[in-house]
């Protein structure tokens, strides 16, 4: 997928000179349904936005029948993942059709709600937040509580009552999601290290002992930032380094301090990225990449300024503006 919003004639012509996609944007009209867990986080709801996009544009080989999915504990994920869409993607909305609601301490239950989809995203240890359950859904009784699950964080989020980040819980609810997506016959995940996750290798563990399905592994050593004014008409503000780690590699744990002297990784890029990885990386492997900010790369889609005949720039061919470049680094590796 190659924008239009490009930078320079120089970045261009490097687009066109890149390999050609080998996920699910290499044969675009096989559409792919995809599902997302914990969209109700900031990180999660971007990255539900960018798919929601890519799969009203020919070519990246998203699908938009029932996809992409929410797959969250209660009601309050479509409720987060509502606030996020609205203000940052033109007034976006996602109805009930395009959510369940799951028991994540059941795979059963899981997995019937992920049947005949492609692939999904997963996130690592989750926000989670105490929540009653969603009426006429999985209740046992009208006092059943769990837990929601954020992809990253959702502001105003309540924490108490919540379990460490450390806790068995976190590993649990991926096991039990990796599980249900192998049993649902998905093909391939995009998981998301969050920079809540303690031990990192053990997920990886999870993956590997579940087997039966490739990954692309997401991680950072970089802090996150917010666009608090994001419009996804700015698309990415940095074309960002990845790299592959080879197999066997120690993951060292996120450091908040250590991070500091780190140049930010924004959310919104790392939210295009894990859309753009769906449809650059083959499917038919698995991989753990690290993101980092590339300082010299600053880029801008010029949003809010004019074309050379004075009218508004336009947006709405573009899923994510100068989101060719993501794809540009990714056919790299």
């Amino acid at each position: 997928v190659i924008s239009s919003s490009s930078p320079s004639s120089s970045s261009s012509s490097s687009l066109l000179n890149m390999e050609p996609p080998k996920g699910c944007a290499a044969k675009p009209f096989e559409k792919k349904r995809i599902a997302i867990f914990g969209a109700g986080g900031y990180l999660g709801a971007t990255a539900f936005g960018f798919l929601q996009r890519a799969a009203s544009i020919y070519g990246t080989g998203i699908s938009a029948s029932s996809s992409p999915r929410s797959i969250s504990a209660t009601s309050g994920g479509l409720e987060g993942l509502n606030k996020v869409l609205g203000p940052c993607f033109k007034l976006a909305y996602a109805g009930e059709d395009l959510a369940r609601l799951v028991d994540t301490s059941s795979t059963s239950h899981m997995t019937e709600r992920l049947k005949t989809f492609d692939a999904c995203i997963l996130g690592t240890t989750y926000q989670l937040e105490q929540r009653a359950v969603t009426l006429n859904t999985y209740e046992k009784n009208v006092n059943d509580k769990t837990y929601e699950l954020y992809l990253d964080e959702r502001y105003g989020a309540w924490q108490n009552n919540v379990p460490e980040n450390d806790a068995d819980v976190h590993e649990s609810i991926f096991r039990n999601s990796v599980r249900a997506c192998r049993e649902a016959g998905l093909s391939h995940l995009v998981v998301v290290e969050t920079p809540r996750t303690v031990k990192p290798s053990d997920f990886i563990s999870i993956l590997e002992e579940e087997g039966g399905m490739t990954y692309t592994y997401l991680r950072t050593m970089s802090p996150l930032k917010k666009d608090k004014t994001y419009s996804f008409e700015k698309g990415i503000t940095n074309q960002l380094n990845v790299k592959k780690v080879r197999d066997g590699s120690s993951l060292i744990p996120f450091d908040a301090e250590k991070s500091e002297k780190e140049p930010a990784v924004m959310r919104e890029d790392f939210a295009a990225l894990i859309v753009q990885s769906l449809m650059s990386m083959d499917w038919g492997e698995s991989r753990i990449l690290e993101v980092s900010s590339n300082p010299e790369s600053t880029v801008s889609s010029g949003f809010g300024g004019k074309t050379p005949a004075n009218k508004p720039m336009r947006f709405d061919r573009d899923w994510c503006p100068n989101s060719g470049m993501l794809a540009e680094v990714l056919s790299a590796l």
